[in-house]
């Protein structure tokens, strides 16, 4: 088989008159070719075909190296500019249904959906071919450099954005001007980043496929008290590291009860349908997290488990689009407390259980069970609601709680999305949100908080939790009486003091030591991780109720890349500082 692709490969860059630097795009299409080719051994089925069900869609095929005009569209080139681009057809993109090109004069590369090629030969008609999809018809990104022969600098080729674009092979010829005119730049409605290089370390792990045994459980405990995060490494306690043994252990019937709640959350909410796997689909896998949660004395609150997908494995495109979601902010939270004290509000909050599996998904996703839940052999999950760990679970449960602020007559403030606010008259009314954590504010003498508690309980399943005591990690005093609240980090402080071995240090004054310059470093001087873990911890007890430790954080954050040993102990200095 080597000797046949390598074949296929000199015989394929001759034919296209291209350099040996594009033997990588020639072998990709070379193998292609085989795959979607009937054999003999195969019966005449081709490989592909044997390996997936389906028979191969050849629609697409192209002659490698044929010359291919890319459509410009209208808004990026002027009224007198050229409508197409000469490039030469290399193959196809593997994030998008889009072909890969390259512009031999100034040796770039290009992805177009709208395409004429000339197949050469005696045919003198060309075939345009347009490739249906709801995104923009041209985008030029940035790729991954090829090896070169040599490379010769030409004027740069009529652009429809102005991303920068990578500079790849080019023959030891001289080449040729390109006489045609430039289009007039126009930036996009919105902006265009460029796909993952074809070579990154995420592709070469298989698509929905499952990770073996030692990478279920990558799991990192980092908790103080060693809460379990995985269900396959749950009591660790009892040194049980399998699953079978976590259930035997002395809280397992906990830990049971918990695993059999998610379930029911799963059937009584329809989240799955067991299907049959239909041929062409991967399945993406699953595994249970289990977690502790604990109030700010450190006491056991809950035992929550729950089944997650390895979303990693998701491809962009085909089993996502968008993924962000807004949460809201450590500083509009503190706003909304504030306002609430200076119009003596009262700050209720509530949890909901599950909240992922609210949101309704567009996309096909099957998902592998997880263990103890039992199914048929051959059989998977087709998820109807969104699961954690699917890239798009967070937005589609945002999508959903908008809309159930707006039937409930909340309207969504511009500075801080995940905020909404009701107003009557002098009436306020504020419901926030933290991914599953809601924070309700209103005025103590009318209903309106419980009326949106009524609400959301009907339309979600929910805890309530009364006034607000913990969220986030923080811990909430407050007294109406005398019109003051009070935030502290405390216990998040400790654990994090404990973690970097700092429980016992003796503190200091002030975040900073006085004439201490930092200077930056071509390499790093200490241990990068460690710094930057432990950067990171202070940034979010900065953001959340030390702002007097944020100009030394901004000033460490400059040294997080090659951190030295005079910023290592402004690190630790600013550690002793919330001892």
């Amino acid at each position: 088989m080597n000797r046949t692709l390598v074949e296929q490969v000199c015989i394929m860059l001759i034919d296209a008159e291209l350099p040996d630097g594009y033997w990588w795009d020639a072998l990709q299409y070379a193998a292609l070719l085989h795959n979607v080719s009937p054999t003999r051994s195969l019966s005449d089925c081709t490989p592909e075909e044997s390996w997936s069900g389906n028979k191969p869609n050849i629609s697409r095929l192209q002659v490698f190296g044929c010359k291919a005009f890319v459509h410009i569209p209208d808004k990026m080139r002027g009224k007198l500019s050229a409508k197409s681009l000469v490039c030469t057809f290399i193959g196809y993109t593997r994030q998008r249904k889009a072909y890969c090109l390259v512009h031999p004069p100034s040796g770039r590369f290009l992805e177009s959906r709208d395409v004429i090629f000339d197949k050469g030969g005696t045919n003198t008609s060309y075939e345009r071919v347009i490739l249906d999809t709801n995104d923009m018809s041209l985008l030029l990104i940035t790729l991954a450099p090829t090896p070169s022969t040599a490379s010769t600098p030409t004027p740069d080729p009529p652009t429809p954005t102005s991303a920068p674009l990578t500079p790849v092979p080019s023959t030891s010829t001289p080449a040729t001007t390109n006489t045609q005119p430039t289009p007039v730049a126009s930036h996009p409605k919105r902006t265009i980043h460029p796909p993952v290089w074809d070579d990154d370390l995420r592709y070469s792990i298989m698509s929905y496929s499952r990770p073996r045994p030692a990478e279920q459980a990558n799991i990192v405990l980092t908790d103080k008290t060693d809460d379990p995060r995985s269900y396959d490494e749950a009591m660790v306690h009892s040194d049980a590291t399998e699953w079978d043994k976590a259930m035997v252990c002395s809280d397992a019937a906990k830990w049971d009860v918990a695993c059999e709640d998610e379930i029911r959350n799963f059937q009584q909410m329809g989240v799955y349908d067991i299907v049959s796997q239909p041929k062409g689909h991967k399945v993406v896998g699953s595994k249970w997290v289990l977690h502790i949660k604990r109030g700010p004395d450190g006491q056991v609150q809950k035992y929550k488990a729950r089944i997650i997908t390895q979303g990693f494995t998701q491809v962009e495109g085909l089993d996502y689009n968008q993924t962000f979601a807004p949460v809201i902010k450590l500083s509009t939270f503190r706003t909304i407390l504030a306002i609430a004290v200076q119009q003596n509000l009262t700050i209720h909050q509530m949890d909901v259980k599950a909240a992922y599996l609210n949101g309704k998904l567009k996309e096909e996703i099957y998902m592998e069970a997880p263990p103890s839940l039992e199914i048929p052999k051959g059989m998977v999950l087709r998820l109807n609601w969104a699961v954690y760990g699917t890239k798009q679970g967070s937005r589609v449960w945002y999508k959903d709680v908008c809309g159930t602020m707006a039937e409930m007559g909340y309207m969504r403030i511009e500075a801080d999305h995940p905020v909404f606010i009701w107003q009557r008259g002098d009436v306020l009314s504020i419901i926030a949100l933290y991914v599953d954590d809601f924070t309700l504010i209103g005025p103590p003498d009318s209903d309106n908080v419980h009326k949106d508690k009524e609400t959301l309980k009907k339309k979600y399943h929910m805890t309530d939790l009364g006034e607000i005591s913990w969220i986030l990690g923080i811990h909430v005093m407050q007294d109406r009486e005398e019109g003051w609240i009070a935030l502290s980090q405390q216990k998040y402080l400790e654990e994090v003091l404990e973690r970097f071995n700092k429980a016992n240090v003796r503190p200091i004054s002030t975040p900073s030591l006085p004439n201490h310059h930092l200077v930056c470093l071509p390499s790093p001087e200490v241990d990068t991780k460690h710094f930057q873990h432990a950067l990171g911890a202070l940034m979010y007890l900065m953001l959340g109720t030390c702002p007097d430790i944020a100009y030394t954080i901004a000033a460490l954050s400059h040294h997080a890349a090659n951190p030295g040993v005079k910023a290592s102990t402004g690190l630790d200095s600013t550690t002793c500082t919330k001892r």
